[in-house]
């Protein structure tokens, strides 16, 4: 009898509990070039002065999961551009990443994002020194001077 009231408890827990779809919401970084390149030099300063200049910049972040039933998880993608000669000066404050990346794309895609076929060109590196988080990576074009950030929470 103990185990059959045990049994009905749980199924009227579950059948009241509000089960929601997992929810997402996204915070971009807008404006002119300028704008985009003060913000997210706002962000990556925080960790590591700059090398050189930025020609552009970009930054999303998703947030997956609302809070209620654990806690949400965050991804973010970054693109900073600069000039392509100065993509070395870039490459010596990196540490590789030392494993094997994986690719990412945010949920709503953006054409500034890396395209999958790109990806397998990079060149990948450990992201806390421009973000200060330990999952994730940055991927470097030397061709275009384009530095991929990808970090996430777990």
């Amino acid at each position: 009898m103990f185990k059959f009231a045990i049994i009905v408890c749980l199924f009227a827990i579950a059948a009241c509990s509000k089960i929601s779809p997992l929810k997402s919401s996204a915070y971009e970084v807008t404006g002119s070039s300028t704008e985009r390149i003060a913000n997210v030099l706002a962000i990556v300063t925080k960790h590591q002065a700059p090398p050189t200049a930025l020609l552009d910049a970009h930054f999303l972040e998703e947030q997956i999961g609302d809070d209620v039933f654990g806690p949400s998880d965050f991804q973010a993608f970054f693109l900073i551009r600069v000039a392509p000669q100065d993509i070395s000066r870039w490459m010596q404050i990196f540490k590789p990443l030392g494993v094997k990346a994986e690719y990412y794309a945010p949920v709503q895609p953006r054409d500034w994002w890396v395209t999958r076929d790109a990806f397998t060109s990079l060149q990948f590196y450990k992201p806390d020194i421009l973000t200060g988080a330990v999952h994730g990576w940055i991927g470097v074009s030397q061709q275009t001077g384009s530095i991929y950030i990808f970090t996430f929470t777990m």
